[in-house]
């Protein structure tokens, strides 16, 4: 979600065990109870930092390849990644981890320069999958699809824009897989998203000024659909569509009132609602394996941010009552983002036994052009760098990711209408650092 005009604006190592179904020591009821322990353990869920406010962070071996799980598909999270792929899992299989995310940057405009204040986001993942016979697998998945962190010091130019929006998500993802030869599988997911949003800035600059917050946020309702290929163990592909989420984000707004403001009785406190629909997306992965111990793979991934065309917000009462510019109830701002395209490569090489070496490329489009682009996501076309190591023990794997995220100098014209001055954004930067660890039953 983004601002509206006078209120507002984130494992295990491949798996072993091929062939027949072989019965765990965990039940159904168990393994629901398990999905409920994974849930329980991540509601302090935090924003991160992706094109648009998509995020791709499901995991620290996946994540340390570049996203490139698609094709591979064969960790617990698969789920996120290709539920289909989970039919290589067996028995019972859990993963849980988390991501530190570090955005840093600084905005030019006409006499300043602005850094984004820094932050660190804490996007989490948990997944749990289970081999009900030789044809089904469950996968339940707890993951982030969007967040977003932008944060800016009070005062600072662009303060009629945006000073601090956070973009919060939560996906609740059940996943039945079904494996219909030794080498074809399929799934089907439901999604049932949280999507929290907080926004402050300031308004009424023609009143001397003030500082608006909104906050509000909303359950969604959507889906996902997957194949996984294998033909053999040197090649693999993955296929996977995830449906768009409508929002309808309920809260409130609320305004640090000046003395002009109240005698006039403008911007008085009330309830606000917007509806976004979050985009859908198509992904596709093929992995090789030219020898034993190294893997690579390639994905593209196409998100429908056209979606995204424009945000109108309700307000319960009227911000201006009687004013001659209308009373203002309704505030609506045009978006019309972009369909882009993000493309990975991923690469993997078993060391030894307890040692996996990962390194990743990734490039992403941004979904808005210059003349909508604004101080919600200051940045550009991104390029990733990504590196990571796993270790495993017997049942048990732990890895680490390592990203550099960093994008070119982007210049956009003034919007005074929107608060945005003639800028340029620039020295974009983002730290990201996870890990996750994995257990099989």
């Amino acid at each position: 979600m983004a601002r509206t005009d006078d209120s507002q604006r984130f494992g295990i190592t491949r798996s072993r065990a091929r062939g027949g179904y072989r019965g765990g020591s965990l039940g159904i009821s168990k393994f629901i109870a398990l999905g409920l322990v994974l849930v329980m353990g991540l509601v302090g869920v935090g924003p991160a930092y992706g094109a648009g406010f998509a995020l791709y962070e499901f995991g620290a071996r996946g994540t340390s390849m570049g996203g490139t799980m698609i094709g591979r598909a064969d960790d617990p999270s698969a789920v996120a990644y290709n539920p289909a792929g989970i039919t290589q899992l067996e028995g019972t299989q859990t993963m849980v981890g988390f991501s530190l995310v570090m955005p840093e940057g600084d905005i030019e405009t006409p006499g300043n320069t602005t850094s984004i204040k820094s932050n660190t986001w804490i996007p989490p993942h948990a997944y749990v999958t289970r081999q009900m016979s030789d044809k089904i697998w469950l996968g339940l998945g707890i993951y982030n699809r969007f967040g977003l962190g932008t944060e800016f010091p009070e005062g600072w130019p662009g303060e009629y824009n945006n000073l601090f929006t956070r973009v919060k998500s939560l996906s609740f993802n059940p996943n039945l897989a079904y494996k219909l030869t030794d080498s074809v599988s399929v799934a089907v997911g439901a999604e049932v998203m949280w999507f929290d949003f907080y926004q402050k800035r300031m308004v009424g600059q023609a009143l001397g000024g003030m500082r608006a917050e909104l906050e509000g946020d909303s359950w969604g309702v959507g889906g996902n659909i997957a194949l996984h290929y294998k033909p053999s163990d040197t090649w693999a592909l993955g296929l996977t569509y995830k449906s768009r989420v409508k929002q309808t984000i309920k809260g409130d707004a609320t305004f640090k009132r000046n003395p002009t403001a109240m005698a006039l009785g403008y911007f008085n406190n009330t309830s606000a609602e917007g509806d976004i629909t979050l985009p859908d997306s198509f992904g596709l992965g093929i992995m090789f394996r030219p020898f034993e111990k190294l893997s690579l793979e390639a994905n593209a991934i196409y998100t429908l941010w056209s979606t995204y065309d424009k945000l109108e917000i309700t307000y319960g009462d009227a911000l201006t009552p009687g004013s001659p510019l209308g009373d203002n109830k309704v505030s609506s701002s045009q978006k019309n983002w972009n369909d882009v395209w993000r493309f990975q490569f991923g690469a993997e090489y078993d060391l030894t036994d307890l040692i996996k070496l990962r390194l990743g490329y990734v490039y992403d489009q941004i979904p808005d052009d210059d003349e909508y682009a604004d101080y919600m996501t200051p940045t550009n076309d991104r390029n990733i760098i990504t590196t990571g190591l796993g270790l495993a023990w017997d049942n048990l794997s732990l890895d680490f990711s390592y990203s550099y995220l960093w994008f070119g100098e982007r210049t956009i014209k003034a919007r005074p209408a929107d608060g945005v001055l003639d800028s340029t954004f620039k020295d974009g930067r983002t730290h990201l650092i996870g890990t996750s660890l994995s257990y099989r039953f």
